[in-house]
């Protein structure tokens, strides 16, 4: 006599993984270096990313703080894996990026040619909605 049993498994769960999950929350600046290695003073600067309503894409919403506040959306493009952020008026920077153990690099060329390093670290207390 075989005994025989089927087990149904549901993978219709209720849990959305972000596709951009490394990058929500708030990010504190730690560094920026132009092209000729010398820091570039800075002050208090976040930038938080949050997700906008498709978990599954990598799309998402930002919002950089210093002394004036900018918004926008960024974007992950594919297959270079850069970082474009489009603000309000939609004006695009696009960024090589490196996101490690909490801590963001970003690289970019500036309105006056120059190459631009910065740092960032992720806040881990920050409350996203």
């Amino acid at each position: 006599m075989a005994l025989i049993s089927f087990i149904s498994c549901n993978n219709d769960d209720d849990t959305k993984y972000s596709a951009i999950a490394d990058f929500i929350g708030e990010w504190e600046i730690e560094g920026r270096t132009l092209d000729d290695g010398l820091p570039v003073e800075i002050g208090d600067e976040s930038l938080v990313f949050s997700e906008d309503n498709n978990f599954e894409d990598l799309v998402g919403r930002y919002t950089l703080s210093n002394e004036t506040e900018s918004t926008g959306h960024f974007f992950i493009s594919t297959p270079s894996y850069d970082i474009n952020f489009e603000n309000s008026i939609g004006e695009v920077l696009t960024a090589d990026f490196n996101i490690y153990n909490g801590i963001l690099t970003l690289e970019y060329i500036n309105n006056d040619g120059q190459i631009v390093r910065e740092v960032w670290r992720k806040n881990y207390y920050y409350e996203t909605e």
